[in-house]
């Protein structure tokens, strides 16, 4: 395994995660979480056009306006950016705080929303104009990787690839790929670069490329870490140890599974949160937790835990 300092591994293993990146009254915090990102040491960044209700791309390309870090930039391509992101973020901003006081009411919204869910557009043509699109909004004249947004088995692939390689030759990208929300199984490969859903915890061997990218480590490993803590107090102690002096180990259960997850590949991870706060105290703790000769013991001991978890 390749050895960093804590601090390269921060810069050259985690990224940020820009769905939650918006605009409107949502765009100030939007650049505050970037700038977090940077001041934290984060320096990959993953959008796409839907992201944020469409304003992603612009929201990242402003908050990188003036910052004087090197920084690797993915987007994607195949799903389009929402035809009315303002009249979404209206509605939004409308229905969030109602939704506490209305039985059902985001249930029912997220279920329209993924009723009218774009379906892929993998044309050549719309592929070209979605990476035009994205440049703009960027504000850049290269983005270092292009990945087909949740492409599917049935989607003629093959006539994109002159395109894409035309676009590498040129210098406006540095590689293509694949991305999916769902595990590796799932994907349809396609080109060099691979984004899927972190295995689970506990899972046996899964082979996962340097190269591929690693998200959900928040969302599916975190959640299990807990209860494997209040099945072993001595594991809760021994993954305490490695944490800033005095932090719970029940309340850094994000940092946990970004240093579980570290450990068990060489891939890069994405994090993302709305929490300019939250953020920094995680890589905080990461970075704590991955400078400890205590990591990867601790890493194997949580992850004999996960492997002896009662089935659900």
């Amino acid at each position: 395994m390749t050895m960093y300092s804590s601090t390269d591994l921060i810069s050259r293993r985690l990224g940020f995660g820009c769905g939650r990146l918006k605009g409107g009254a949502e765009k100030a915090n939007a650049l505050r979480l970037v700038h977090a990102a940077l001041d934290s040491g984060l320096r990959y960044f993953d959008t796409a056009p839907p992201y944020g209700l469409g304003a992603s791309e612009s929201v990242l390309g402003d908050a990188l306006k003036g910052r004087s870090e090197e920084v690797v930039v993915a987007t994607k391509a195949g799903l389009a950016r929402p035809a009315s992101p303002g009249l979404m973020q209206t509605a939004r901003a409308i229905v969030k705080p109602m939704a506490r006081w209305v039985p059902g009411l985001r249930q029912a919204v997220l279920k329209g929303m993924a009723q009218r869910a774009p379906v892929g557009n993998f044309g050549v043509e719309f592929i070209a104009r979605s990476f035009e699109s994205s440049l703009r909004q960027l504000q850049r004249e290269r983005v270092d990787f292009l990945l087909l947004h949740e492409a599917q088995s049935s989607d003629q692939l093959a006539p994109l690839q002159a395109l894409l390689d035309r676009c590498v030759a040129s210098g406006q990208l540095g590689a293509y790929g694949s991305s999916t929300g769902e595990p590796k199984s799932q994907l349809v490969h396609f080109g060099s670069v691979l984004q899927y859903r972190c295995p689970a915890p506990g899972a046996e061997w899964t082979p996962v490329a340097p190269c591929d990218v690693l998200h959900g480590a928040f969302r599916f490993v975190a959640p299990a870490i807990w209860p494997a803590m209040d099945r072993d107090p001595q594991l809760k102690a021994q993954l305490g140890s490695l944490l800033p002096p005095g932090t719970d180990p029940t309340t850094a259960t994000g940092a946990l599974a970004l240093a579980y997850a570290l450990a068990r590949f060489e891939s890069r991870l994405i994090i993302s949160t709305d929490q300019p706060q939250r953020l920094t105290t995680t890589i905080e703790q990461v970075r704590h937790i991955t400078a400890s000769p205590d990591w990867h013991p601790a890493m194997s001991a949580l992850h004999v835990a996960f492997k002896r978890a009662p089935a659900p």
